[in-house]
């Protein structure tokens, strides 16, 4: 036997004869020995626990509560907190965790995090006591189980995540072109989008598909309430007679030259149409983006948060002292899309509903909004049909003002009952249809607007009479005689080119249809009637200007739409040239700096005057790499990178966009 070998036996001979000593078993081995008897020697298993103990797991978003009850957006970036214990009650050094993820039996791959120092007791209000993970794009979505495993120690901890898909935000943005009345200055319509990337980090969304309008003329004084109702009441009228469905926002964004504080936005309560000011960056980076979260916030049903003395407050606004002063009553994360998350204190942030700030959104609002997203798509069976648009302003003694009244194919939209009743009537004075009508309400600052508006189907007999009535007292609120003279509409049934005279010198079309007595809505395609832009509303005198180089490219046609007809009435003017294609416009939103190996999202939004909005194409440092709305950008060495995001309409016609993206250490 080898000398090696035999100084090994020795070696453990010794450490079993001493740990016999130390537990008290060698005297009991030795009795049995006198006594001839069997011999039997158990001796303890001494398992050490590990020195790190995983406590719980955060799966946050934009806001999370303790229990996780928070639910999760299918392909929105994500942040898994580990929380950690030690069995020594001490911090420990130089830990890592491993976080795995599994989906029906598949692994989707792991992730790591550290090394760090393994926090003896981790809390919610200190991100960097915890473990932090930005999960991988293809684990945010169905059921995913997750693992975390200590690196030393080998303790773990499970957890299920659910995905909930959300259906992506459409939202018209509206350039206004104003004229303020006060100083009788014309403000440029804005052309960037300042918005989407604040509602992007806040909202339950994986993503937003924004167009650009048409320049949109809108005259008043805007530091009157009254020319506020107005333009909303303008853009409800527009986003319909464009034929877009409910769930689509039109967003009427207001240039910001003349603005000096007031009202700087107002929303409809549970109506996709709102409006607000494109504040400027002495405001705030988020300003703009912050306003429009808010009055969207109104289009997706929510009332005001109670801070800063705002009328309307939200009578469901939870009453736990967590939410005292309209606190987000849990923390916030901001900073997951620029890879660099960062917790928003309740003590510190509001709800974005409130008149006060800093803002965020509580788990209370975030939640309300997701549940009207998910549940706000028009059903696949709606059907388009002959519709009256029926809309107008509830006084404050009950009776309503009615807005001139359109027909045009919709989806017909009418409340199962409401405040109000619409009786369509024959030329015999009889009741052929009766529909419910809802009161929809803004209110900022301490102005309200009411009014209804609803689209209700087109009896097969000529409407003679639109009346409207108090469901509660049966009193008539308002009414409005129908024209049912179609020989008056037969003139323009024949050859109506002669009805756009085109200057080429301006690059605009004079239309004249006549009729000056009636008011007319004025809209244009260019795609045969599969998409309509509007151009002018309510025009009188018969006669209009536009300007050509807003419109869409192609052959195109206008059509005058005269109000209050009982009977489908519809004027087409073709016009006599061929408009050149238009250039998608193509930007990006989030970060512009990110850390090395820590996942940042941007997002690449492209709008296009013929094909709305379009799919982006991703370039990186003259490479493409991926196509889609969002770019997820983790393996990029420190330094500038050029990003860029490219769109080409159906024609073949390329619109991008560039930025420089710097990455640090």
């Amino acid at each position: 036997m080898k000398i090696k070998t035999i100084i090994q036996l020795f070696l453990l001979g010794t450490l079993v004869w001493a740990i016999l000593l130390l537990s008290g078993s060698m005297a009991r081995v030795l009795d049995a020995a006198a006594q001839g008897g069997d011999t039997y020697v158990y001796l303890p298993i001494v398992i050490k626990p590990p020195d790190v103990n995983i406590t719980g797991f955060e799966v946050v978003q934009s806001v999370q509560d303790a229990n996780n009850g928070v639910p999760l957006v299918a392909n929105r970036a994500t942040v898994v907190r580990v929380f950690t214990t030690t069995t020594t009650g001490d911090n420990l050094a130089n830990h890592a965790m491993t976080l795995t993820a599994v989906r029906n039996g598949t692994p989707l791959g792991s992730i790591s995090a550290g090394p760090q120092t393994a926090s003896a007791a981790s809390s919610r209000s200190s991100y960097g006591s915890t473990f932090n993970f930005i999960l991988p794009a293809n684990w945010l979505s169905g059921s995913v189980a997750l693992t975390a495993t200590d690196d030393i120690t080998g303790a773990t901890g499970s957890t299920t995540i659910n995905f909930t898909s959300v259906p992506t935000l459409n939202v018209i943005l509206v350039p206004i072109r104003y004229t303020h009345t006060s100083n009788g200055v014309t403000y440029a319509a804005p052309t960037q989008d300042r918005v989407s990337d604040w509602v992007m980090r806040t909202y339950p969304l994986s993503n937003i598909n924004i167009t650009f309008h048409a320049d949109y003329p809108f005259t008043g004084d805007l530091g009157s309430g009254q020319s506020w109702d107005t333009l909303l009441r303008e853009v409800d009228v527009l986003k319909n007679g464009e034929g877009q469905p409910a769930d689509t926002l039109y967003y009427a964004y207001i240039p910001n030259g003349w603005f000096n504080g007031g009202i700087a936005g107002y929303g409809w309560i549970g109506w996709r149409a709102s409006s607000g000011i494109d504040l400027p960056a002495n405001w705030g980076s988020d300003a703009a983006g912050e306003l429009a979260g808010h009055e969207w916030g109104h289009n997706f049903g929510r009332r005001h948060a109670p801070c800063g003395n705002p009328a309307g407050v939200d009578t469901n606004w939870p009453t736990a002292a967590k939410y005292n002063g309209a606190s987000i009553g849990e923390f916030g994360m901001d900073g997951i899309l620029a890879g660099a998350p960062a917790l928003l204190n309740p003590a510190s942030y509001v709800d974005m509903m409130s008149y006060c700030g800093p803002e965020w959104v509580s788990d209370y609002t975030y939640q309300a909004l997701m549940q009207d997203q998910v549940t706000s798509e028009v059903s696949a069976t709606a059907v388009v049909q002959e519709s009256l648009l029926i809309s107008g302003k509830v006084e404050v003694d009950g009776r309503i003002t009615l807005s001139p009244i359109y027909t045009l194919p919709q989806v017909p939209n009418p409340a199962p009952d409401g405040a109000y009743r619409i009786e369509l009537l024959d030329s015999n004075g009889q009741v052929m249809a009766v529909y419910g009508a809802e009161v929809l309400e803004a209110e900022e600052q301490g102005f309200i607007s009411r009014a209804i508006h609803t689209a209700v189907p087109l009896p097969d007999q000529p409407v003679a009479e639109v009346r409207i009535v108090a469901a509660e007292s049966g009193a008539v609120a308002a009414q409005q005689t129908m024209r049912l003279d179609a020989a008056l509409f037969s003139t323009f049934s024949g050859d109506n080119s002669q009805m756009a005279q085109v200057d080429a010198a301006t690059n605009t079309a004079v239309l004249r249809w006549g009729l000056p007595d009636t008011p007319a809505t004025v809209r244009y395609t260019a795609d045969d009637g599969q998409t309509w832009t509007v151009l002018a509303l309510d025009v009188l005198g018969g006669e209009l200007t536009v300007d050509l180089s807003d419109l869409p490219g192609g052959n195109g046609r206008f059509q005058i739409i005269p109000a209050n007809s009982g009977i489908p009435a519809r004027i087409d003017v073709p016009l006599s040239v061929t408009l050149p294609n238009n250039t998608p416009k193509v930007w990006i939103t989030g970060p512009s700096t990110a850390v090395a190996g820590s996942p940042a999202t941007l997002f690449g939004h492209a709008s296009d005057q013929e094909d709305g909005a379009l799919p982006v194409t991703w370039l990186v440092d003259g490479k493409v790499v991926s196509a889609g709305d969002m770019l997820l950008l983790s393996d990029l060495a420190v330094g500038k990178h050029v990003v860029k995001a490219m769109a080409v309409d159906d024609d073949g016609v390329v619109g991008e966009y560039g930025r420089i993206i710097t990455i640090t250490n």
